[in-house]
C-alpha cells in the first residue's frame, strides 16, 4: 500500500481545530476516489506534533490518479486553509516485516 501522511503541529485552539478537521475536512477527504482508508492519530504527552493523518491507497499509481481529481484538489486546498505552515506531508509505501 502507498500512503500520504499529514503531520500537524499543535494549533492554538485545539477544540476549534478538531471541530473543523473532523466535521468538515475529513468528510471532504473521504470523498477522494481511490482512497481506501483514513487513520488519524492524536499524540499524547509532549510530542513534537499534535496529530497525524494517514491516507492509504492501493499503490503509488492509484495515489497519483487520485491526486488529479477535483476531490483531491478540494481536500488539499482545504487543509492548507486550515493548517497552512503547520502541516508537513510525507509519502511512503508500507512493508510486511
Amino acid at each position: 500500500m502507498f500512503k500520504m501522511i499529514a503531520m500537524f503541529k499543535k494549533p492554538e485552539d485545539t477544540e476549534k481545530f478538531d471541530e473543523y478537521y473532523f466535521g468538515t475536512h475529513i468528510p471532504l477527504t473521504e470523498k477522494i476516489p481511490g482512497l481506501q482508508r483514513v487513520e488519524v492519530t492524536k499524540f499524547a504527552g509532549d510530542a513534537p506534533y499534535y496529530m497525524m493523518c494517514e491516507m492509504y491507497y492501493e499503490n503509488k499509481e492509484a495515489f497519483k490518479e487520485a491526486s488529479k481529481t477535483e476531490e483531491s484538489k478540494a481536500s488539499g486546498k482545504d487543509v492548507m486553509k486550515l493548517a497552512g505552515d503547520s502541516v508537513t506531508f510525507m509519502f511512503g509505501e508500507t512493508t510486511n516485516g
